[in-house]
């Protein structure tokens, strides 16, 4: 039995995958694929969904950033070499086919990963199909919905089949026994509702024998997104749709810690666009893959399915990340940020009837939440939504310029200024939909709002201030460092990435008393990449104060600043070679160019290291 071989940076042994077979570490069952089609599956798309599973299993083996996940920094990417056996390796190896796929797995993971891939060992005879008339007709299908049973799949199967004619497939990836029951409940009701249009296949795609060590699983919608190649293929349908709201998609970094921790890239504009690339390498058989609600928000969901006539069927969905906290009475954690997204959308679009508060282990808005997690999500996730609210095209892109050039590249078809104003206008609306619903609260429950008879750690209690931020060890905000209106360079129509010449802007911050520096629109620096420049905005600020000349401005030496440290002179050439390293890095993502100069650090021989005098820097922070 071939197996795969994952090498993990840092690791002394190799993990091995063996799929199906004897003592499988994988399990991937296709038969019913290949009983509903009758027809056998493409042998270059089973070498696909062979790799798509050896990625997952690798994605979920090894976890980030230690068992508690306190460092959210190098530390928590990891990076894989995997050696794959295939049916196929001459067009597996071809560099066109292996660019496609590492940029494909390394944008969904965010780690560093390289493949190389093996003649694999003659496939053992399959299981015969399952005794169906040869002679019916085939299922004619127009479009494969991959189908997880939340809120927005369903919303888009229901919309399908509601407002067109066409025949569909719901592909569900069983991977999570909890979810099964409710994704099966969901499919009947639609073929009941819909009779002879619609097609359900669910196809058991998981690890044997471990439960996976990191649960954000990066890159499972590589392998949704494999197996609708494949059924698209057998069935001859034309596209295959994802259903996901445009806000979780772009997933906007809310706070330092959910910016590495758990903002996912599934259904990203980039995402969808590099598994498509990678899929037109497949040639004919391949099938389009698209974003069916890429600019909507969760309220516009929730109200299409109002609007077809679904409304009763919403309780059945599950929104909820924490599958392995679900219950039989507790369907939902009510702590997530899938959680807090659907009760506020649900609310703001009055159909609570249909989504009940008994369904959540934690209240959304009244419940007490008792981590320090729960209560920092509650917080940034409505401060981050509210502050949404107030920002025009010019502040989005000052605060989520390089989001934003993500979100753009994601969207060739159209110019950055239409994608800006799709971004901003949905955001704007997703954050006035969180305000709309805490302003009826205010109303509707004013006397016991007056009264504090609400938990003190709740979601409302904490909007109002009952309970200080500092009391939470809430992570600083990075929206905090965003540029003043007034100092925001110029955002032009033909190109909405910030100005690569433009000074950067600095905030200078301690967190657990511990130097960072955010540079605004690119990185955050912590550590010992820190470190130097918290020690020379001293000089810096000095220099501007006494107003002095930019050529003027003072170097120190690394000597001065071993000794100001307690460290050596090795240890600053250190540190000052990490905090570039980071800022080309940043920059040359950004702009995808080398900075022309010295960036925030500038040395001069003889004379030591200074601050750039061109960059500006936070009022707040000059301390």
């Amino acid at each position: 039995m071939s197996e795969a071989r994952i090498d993990v940076q840092g690791e002394p042994d190799p993990l091995f995958v063996r799929i199906n077979g004897p003592n499988p570490s994988f399990q991937l069952r296709t038969d019913a694929i290949r009983a509903m089609a009758r027809a056998e599956i493409d042998p270059l798309h089973l070498d696909l969904l062979e790799i798509a599973s050896t990625v997952f299993f690798a994605d979920g083996a090894v976890p980030r950033g230690g068992p508690t996940r306190p460092e959210m920094g190098s530390s928590w990417r990891r990076s894989f070499s995997f050696t794959i056996p295939v049916r196929n390796p001459t067009f597996w190896n071809r560099p066109d086919v292996g660019a496609a796929l590492v940029n494909t797995v390394g944008f969904l993971t965010e780690d560093s990963v390289s493949f190389a891939f093996t003649e694999k060992a003659t496939d053992v005879e399959r299981q015969p199909f399952l005794d169906l008339d040869p002679t019916g007709a085939a299922f004619d299908a127009e479009e494969v919905i991959l189908f997880s049973g939340g809120l927005d799949s369903f919303a888009g199967a229901l919309e399908a089949l509601s407002t067109t004619s066409a025949k569909v497939i719901l592909l569900t990836h069983r991977s999570a026994q909890k979810a099964i029951p409710r994704q099966v409940e969901l499919g009947k009701h639609l073929a009941d509702r819909f009779p002879n249009r619609m097609l359900h296949i669910n196809v058991l795609a998981r690890r044997r024998g471990q439960e996976a060590s990191d649960s954000s699983q990066r890159s499972r919608s590589f392998l949704f997104a494999a197996l609708g190649q494949v059924v698209a293929g057998v069935f001859g349908a034309r596209r295959v749709s994802f259903y996901e709201n445009g806000v979780i998609s772009h997933n906007l970094p809310i706070s330092p810690q959910v910016v590495g921790a758990m903002a996912t890239r599934t259904t990203h504009p980039l995402a969808l666009r590099e598994l498509d690339r990678l899929m037109q390498t497949l040639g004919e058989t391949y099938a389009p893959i698209e974003n069916r609600y890429k600019w909507m928000t969760k309220r516009d969901v929730v109200e299409r399915i109002a609007q077809n006539g679904g409304a009763d069927s919403i309780s059945r969905t599950v929104s909820c990340t924490s599958i392995r906290e679900q219950t039989t009475l507790h369907t939902h954690c009510g702590t997530c940020s899938q959680c807090l997204d659907r009760r506020f959308a649900i609310l703001a679009a009055g159909l609570e009837a249909h989504d009940f508060a008994e369904d959540y282990g934690t209240d959304v808005l009244f419940g007490a939440r008792e981590t320090t997690q729960s209560r920092t999500m509650a917080v940034e996730w409505t401060r981050h939504a509210m502050h949404l609210t107030t920002l025009d095209a010019r502040g989005f892109v000052g605060r989520f310029g390089l989001e934003f050039s993500r979100i753009a590249e994601g969207h060739p078809e159209q110019r950055k200024s239409d994608t800006l104003d799709q971004c901003l206008g949905m955001h704007a609306r997703h954050g006035h939909c969180v305000k709309g619903v805490l302003e009826r609260m205010l109303v509707e429950k004013s006397d016991d709002i007056l009264h504090e008879r609400f938990p003190e750690s709740s979601l409302i209690a904490l909007f109002l201030g009952k309970q200080s931020s500092d009391s939470l060890t809430l992570p600083v905000d990075p929206r905090e460092s965003a540029p003043r209106a007034d100092i925001v360079p110029k955002v032009e129509q033909v190109d909405l990435r910030p100005d690569p010449q433009a000074p950067l802007m600095i905030e200078f911050l301690e967190e657990g008393g511990a130097p960072v520096v955010s540079v605004v629109g690119m990185c955050r620096l912590t550590g010992r990449a820190a470190t130097v420049p918290h020690v020379l905005k001293a000089e810096y600020f000095a220099d501007k104060c006494a107003g002095l000349e930019r050529c003027n401005h003072r170097h120190v030496q690394s000597g001065d600043l071993a000794q100001r440290l307690g460290t050596t002179k090795d240890v600053i050439r250190q540190s000052v070679k990490r905090c570039r390293t980071m800022l080309r890095s940043s920059f040359l993502e950004l702009h995808d160019i080398d900075p022309e100069r010295e960036l925030l650090l500038q040395h001069r021989a003889a004379c030591g290291y200074r601050l750039d005098p061109e960059i500006l820097v936070r009022r707040d922070s000059e301390s």
